[in-house]
């Protein structure tokens, strides 16, 4: 009976009752639904019928609660709800999460899924208030996945998922607080390739590594636009130019990973916009390959020295596709180029302005 406690809260919030309400049901107190839940008490085996009753399920399903949604179940409703931002209120799809969440509460997998859902489209919130009512939510799931899940690999997400909503909150504080400077990294992933290796499974030996230089490269990318975006190098710009260059030719990345690159290219180019006309139109050029690579497959894309990262995409709430909103990220490439008034005044601007409004429809006809 030890699953009960957590059944009995899911079965009660799937329904929307309050704990009073299922006391006054069952008439008992407030106080023993409440030790229920928290498994400082059981039922009493005479209860089980009527729990059973109240909630529409038999008493087994009471005693003997599974996880039910697949894997593919978990992609097909993350990728619905992704795609519900653009066709709906954003209180409505709020409240399209809440119930998932209510209906599915024990099921820790599918709660990370829809904490990347709240965190990828919390910037189509149009006020304070749309903010507060998604970042609440996100604490919840989050509260929810950290007392009860068994997972630490689970756990680990939802606190990094933590760390976005107070960043969104604007609680700055709490992100410092919960965040170390410096993490040792002391390469699990090494270590398991190794392991694999040992086993004889050169297979999940070349998953493991390739994954992990993957995403350790993504990471880079992200940490070298910030730094370029906000001015966070200590040397002239020239050898930051001079590096880029040589990571993309090495590791192809602005094939890899161009909506990463679109911002170290835009950056660039704004450095330039005053001084240097030809570096400009230059890096915008670079700017509208990239932009043309995101639009033709909106996903992680994969090339021959990548060649072995399908299972770890396959573990994705969206597999392979990226989780940005696809026409929120069209209009705001697109934009960010042809609203910039100093680039307006960039001779030979007017091929990237036709190069870009050539993307932005290509990409449109492709939604």
């Amino acid at each position: 009976m030890i699953q009960i406690s957590k059944i009995i809260k899911q079965e009660r919030l799937r329904r929307g009752m309050t704990q009073e309400a299922l006391a006054e049901y069952l008439n008992t107190t407030k106080t023993t639904i409440s030790k229920w839940e928290n498994a400082t008490l059981y039922p009493d085996i005479t209860m089980l019928p009527k729990l059973a009753k109240v909630f529409n399920i038999s008493v087994d399903d009471l005693l003997n609660y599974s996880i039910t949604m697949t894997d593919e179940e978990i992609k097909e409703v993350s990728i619905s709800l992704s795609k519900m931002i653009n066709k709906t209120s954003y209180e409505e799809y709020v409240s399209t999460v809440r119930d998932y969440y209510i209906s599915h509460c024990n099921e820790f997998k599918f709660l990370n899924s829809l904490l990347g859902i709240l965190a990828n489209n919390i910037l189509y919130c149009e006020n304070e208030a749309q903010v507060k009512e998604t970042t609440k939510l996100a604490h919840e799931i989050i509260q929810m996945t950290e007392s009860n899940s068994e997972s630490i690999y689970l756990k680990r997400h939802a606190q990094g998922y933590q760390t976005l909503m107070y960043m969104f909150e604007g609680d700055y504080s709490s992100v410092i607080d919960n965040t170390p400077d410096f993490d040792l990294k002391i390469g699990e992933n090494a270590t398991l390739t190794l392991a694999y290796l040992q086993k004889g499974n050169i297979s999940k030996a070349k998953n493991v590594i390739q994954t992990d230089m993957y995403q350790s490269l993504m990471i880079f990318m992200h940490d070298f636009s910030l730094m370029l975006t906000y001015d966070l190098y200590s040397i002239p710009i020239e050898p930051l130019e001079s590096k880029l260059r040589h990571i993309n030719e090495a590791f192809n990345v602005d094939y890899l990973y161009p909506h990463l690159s679109m911002n170290c290219y835009y950056k660039l180019a704004l450095y330039y916009v005053k001084n240097d006309d030809n570096k400009a139109i230059q890096y915008l050029k670079h700017y509208c390959q990239c932009f043309d690579y995101l639009v033709t497959d909106f996903v992680y894309q994969k090339d021959e020295f990548f060649n072995e990262i399908n299972e770890w995409l396959n573990t994705l709430p969206l597999e392979n596709r990226l989780p940005a909103n696809y026409e929120n990220t069209l209009n705001t490439a697109s934009s960010r180029i042809l609203e910039n008034e100093d680039f307006l005044t960039l001779d030979n601007f007017k091929s990237i302005e036709e190069d870009v409004h050539r993307i932005y429809n290509k990409g449109m006809e492709n939604n």
